[in-house]
């Protein structure tokens, strides 16, 4: 049982299926308001850092 739940654990990683979902992308110098976002707790998904964004 464990092994078939490994397998089925890891097969999106394996394929390159899995999509984290991105909740915000956020300039790098702007990386104290992903903080706010993130201690705040108003992202659903991932907070991502863009260096070099505008």
């Amino acid at each position: 049982m464990y092994a078939r739940w490994l397998s089925e654990l890891w097969e999106p990683h394996r394929e390159n299926t899995l999509r984290p979902h991105v909740s915000a992308e956020i300039p790098l110098g702007e990386a104290a308001r992903a903080h706010e976002i993130i201690e705040s707790r108003r992202n659903l998904g991932k907070v991502v850092l863009v260096p070099g964004a505008r």
